[in-house]
């Protein structure tokens, strides 16, 4: 009668109070095509009480929905947003548009003090003038980007993995001498797959000692490693993977969903993704449905490369946060929102939906263990898994929670590959920077080499052969600083300085 009467209370909870939340789909399949009275979203609230609705809109475009948004006034009571300071919404802290959140937080979800450490709430995407105004989500671990490589390849040339820059080289020209997916077809396979958003698949530019996202401390100055000279270095040596047709030469126009097709057909030896990738598409349950007509297939994550003066690294640290919540101000009733994220934190209920889905359809439980198969169909089909560990997650990228490692399959190397990736991270000081305001009206600027297009131009004339490396490097240089790259150097020195008390 007491579980009756709890499941009533939620019930008729969930039916009033609504809370509607707007964030991206993130290119997931099953968050696309989820409808109002999905499975997924009906055990959400049926187990938190409260009546949770999502608008997915889409990915690559959410910055310009979420602009229009906010200038049509048409929001949500809880909206996904990279920063509380973000330039979709410029001064909307100011503005008075967010609601404060540090009181209500204290009053009625103190587990989100407790299990977010303390150093989330200080940064600047979630905090102004000491006043919370955004949640962070989390992604879950300090680093997930790795190196996948075809295993069955080097154990063909009797190769262990590469761990320099030559072996690198060594392993590419064995690919490029043998028709290694069998098709009878001896150039259609490259050592390194790489596509449009670069830096996804740039595994080399660490090894020189910089990175394309990265700002380092130079004489006093935050200075791009873009404009650094030993960017140069790194741009020459894919000027000689590109020459000996180590790489794609359609890397610059090539989309995601085609380079996983390449990988697919066998074409491609080794390329960047993240760990969480490696279950699902190719951890040896999986292998054989995703390498076309290549029964033995088998990949392998493996440790960045080491550069000709030691450096090595591949995923830059960074403030750890995926994504911010925030709630606009004319939002009413919002101590509810905060009531559910304390339900997210600290609920069993809401730990183990988070991690397994439905009870009974994902996974079941027997003598108070979990029985939980992630390759089952009722998981993977659109990737439904997607759905409840990361899409409804509100608290963080679930793929890599404890609860959900210690039940997957090959659970130990992906650990493993979680603990590479963060052996492999690169020091920042400047992660936790919020976006620069001299940069926001002259995009071509942006550092990261899937984001500005100056960078990005400069990279694709020397590799094709339009510019000789010097002058096209040494041009972009004085370019990037003229329109505007001085002022930005200006502003992030000063942000360093006054963050740092200096």
């Amino acid at each position: 009668m007491a579980n009756e009467s709890k499941e009533t209370s939620k019930s008729s909870s969930s039916a009033s109070n609504p809370i509607h939340i707007l964030l991206s789909h993130s290119e997931f399949a099953y968050a696309k095509q989820a409808k109002e009275d999905d499975i997924y979203k009906k055990e959400l609230k049926r187990l938190s009480g409260f009546n949770v609705n999502y608008d997915f809109l889409g990915h690559s475009d959410y910055a310009q929905q979420l602009s229009l948004r906010f200038a049509s006034g048409d929001l949500a009571d809880l909206i996904r947003t990279d920063s509380i300071v973000s330039t979709i919404h410029s001064g909307a802290v100011d503005q008075g548009v967010f609601l404060e959140l540090g009181p209500l937080i204290d009053k009625y979800a103190p587990t989100l003090k407790k299990k977010i450490p303390s150093e989330f709430w200080k940064s600047p995407r979630i905090s102004k003038d000491g006043k919370i105004y955004g949640i962070p989500v989390t992604r879950g671990v300090p680093a997930d980007r790795s190196i996948f490589i075809r295993q069955d390849w080097l154990d063909k040339h009797k190769m262990e993995a590469p761990k320099t820059l030559d072996e690198y080289l060594a392993f590419f020209e064995a690919v490029k001498k043998e028709d290694m997916n069998g098709n009878g077809d001896f150039n259609d396979e490259y050592g390194l797959g790489m596509f449009n958003n670069i830096v996804w698949t740039d595994i080399f530019t660490p090894a020189f000692g910089v990175h394309t996202n990265k700002w380092s401390l130079k004489n006093g100055q935050l200075v791009p490693d873009i404009i650094d000279p030993r960017m140069k270095e790194a741009i020459a040596f894919y000027k000689q993977l590109y020459d000996k047709g180590y790489i794609n030469p359609n890397l610059f126009v090539k989309k995601e969903d085609e380079q996983n097709a390449s990988i697919a057909k066998g074409e491609v030896g080794v390329w960047g993704a993240a760990v969480y990738q490696y279950l699902a598409g190719y951890g040896k349950d999986n292998a054989s449905k995703t390498f076309l007509n290549q029964p033995a297939a088998s990949v392998s994550m493996i440790a960045p490369p080491k550069g000709p003066r030691g450096d090595k690294g591949m995923a830059l640290q960074s403030d750890e946060i995926y994504f911010v919540w925030a709630i606009p101000a004319k939002t009413k009733n919002p101590e509810n929102i905060i009531k559910y994220l304390e339900w997210a934190y600290s609920s069993p209920d809401a730990e183990q939906f988070f991690a397994y889905g439905i009870k009974g359809q994902n996974y079941t439980e027997e003598n108070g263990q979990i029985k939980y198969d992630i390759n089952q169909p009722v998981n993977t089909e659109k990737n439904a898994f997607q759905m409840y560990q990361v899409s409804l997650n509100p608290r963080e990228i679930g793929f890599a929670a404890p609860s959900v490692l210690k039940a997957l399959p090959e659970s130990d190397k992906i650990t493993k590959g979680y603990a590479t990736s963060k052996e492999s991270l690169i020091s920042n000081e400047a992660k936790y920077m919020p976006r620069l305001e001299s940069l926001a009206s002259h995009p071509e600027l942006n550092i990261g080499a899937a984001q500005g297009t100056l960078f990005l131009d400069m990279f694709a004339k020397v590799l094709t052969g339009r510019e000789p490396l010097d002058s096209a490097f040494d041009n972009f240089v004085v370019e990037w600083k003229k329109r505007g790259g001085d002022a930005a150097i200006k502003e992030a020195s000063e942000w360093y300085n006054k963050f740092n008390n200096k």
